[in-house]
């Protein structure tokens, strides 16, 4: 083979790997072609036909039946691969696309723990706690790291109750609370003292969690005390709801 085949091979493969991606993500086409499409991605079995064949996670089908069982299907072939194709592509992907819910779920299924969090820290480090103009990717992930039972979720989940918008503060909010980790109270009332914080459904939750947490936060009776509101009082220990 010379060097011009070579690269015309090269193309052609590169060529028939964006056709089927495009059958993959087809809203509008037949769930056979899709299928069609998808199985032969599954066969390729490289990673970037594996990446191809994720994509799917990415568009709902108009018919939303169809749409849940081709996903599932991905979700349960993907699961099936070798950890040494899937893994690398499912990497990939969350670095490079918004929808990485089911490939989440793909990664808690088949990784060991090491593996588990080399693909989370990657992606903590490319979705920090700073502005993102959608912020929804970066909400899948904090939705996945508050299942995982580690004793250094919650210190991560904490970094953002100072995010820049503010259903991801609410969310970490909601997720601490319910972990209720006594490492979580410090940043929590740091948020409800924050004068630059305007969500008053935010403060609200902080204070109804902490009164049914029932947590000793006399310590911080300068802080509690003018952000109180109506619905709830102190009583120089803890928060109560009226």
């Amino acid at each position: 083979m010379g060097l011009r085949d070579f690269f015309n091979s090269d193309a052609r493969s590169k060529n028939k790997l964006d056709k089927l991606m495009r059958a993959v993500v087809n809203q509008y086409g037949q769930s056979a072609d899709r299928y069609h499409a998808m199985q032969q991605l599954l066969d390729l079995g490289t990673v970037p036909a594996i990446i191809g064949l994720m994509r799917r996670f990415t568009m709902n089908a108009s018919k939303s039946i169809e749409d849940e069982e081709e996903k599932g299907w991905v979700f349960r072939q993907v699961t099936g691969l070798p950890k040494d194709i899937a893994l690398p592509a499912a990497k990939e992907f969350c670095l490079n696309n918004d929808n990485i819910a089911w490939v989440l779920r793909i990664v808690e299924e088949l990784a060991d723990e090491k593996q588990e969090w080399d693909i989370l820290d990657a992606l903590i480090e490319k979705h920090p706690p700073t502005y993102e103009r959608d912020p929804a990717t970066k909400q899948q992930l904090l939705t996945h790291l508050a299942e995982i039972d580690n004793p250094k979720v919650p210190e991560i989940l904490a970094r953002y109750v100072d995010d820049a918008d503010e259903g991801v503060r609410f969310q970490v909010t909601e997720a601490l609370l319910d972990i209720a980790d006594p490492r979580s109270l410090e940043p929590l009332i740091r948020r409800l003292g924050n004068k630059d914080e305007e969500s008053l459904r935010l403060r609200t939750k902080i204070l109804t969690g902490l009164a049914r947490l029932k947590w000793d936060v006399s310590g911080y009776k300068d802080i509690i005390v003018p952000n109180l509101g109506s619905e709830h009082v102190f009583d120089g220990t803890t928060i109560r709801e009226r």
